[in-house]
């Protein structure tokens, strides 16, 4: 992506790490690593209409995804050591 990305980033409020906020299909916001994550990456970003969109793929959409040459990003939900802290209970 080559998208100046500034406008997005922020710091994680529980550990500190620079993050992307992007806005989910739902409309929900999701941290997102900031550096692309060749190997493992799930998130798939896009500015439309002035917000950066974070779809989530599946493994195989992903892989599709690498083998297509796009850049995936992975939740900071998988990195942050204090993920518990933010999750909600159902």
């Amino acid at each position: 992506m080559t998208t100046n990305l500034d406008r997005w980033r922020g710091t994680c409020g529980t550990c500190g790490a620079p993050i992307l906020w992007a806005t989910t299909r739902a409309g929900k916001p999701m941290p997102v690593n900031p550096e692309p994550a060749p190997e493992r990456g799930n998130v798939l970003l896009a500015v439309q209409d002035g917000q950066l969109v974070a779809g989530v793929l599946r493994r195989n959409q992903a892989a599709g995804a690498h083998d297509a040459g796009l850049v995936l990003h992975t939740s900071h939900f998988t990195d942050c050591p204090h993920a518990d802290q933010h999750r909600r209970s159902r």
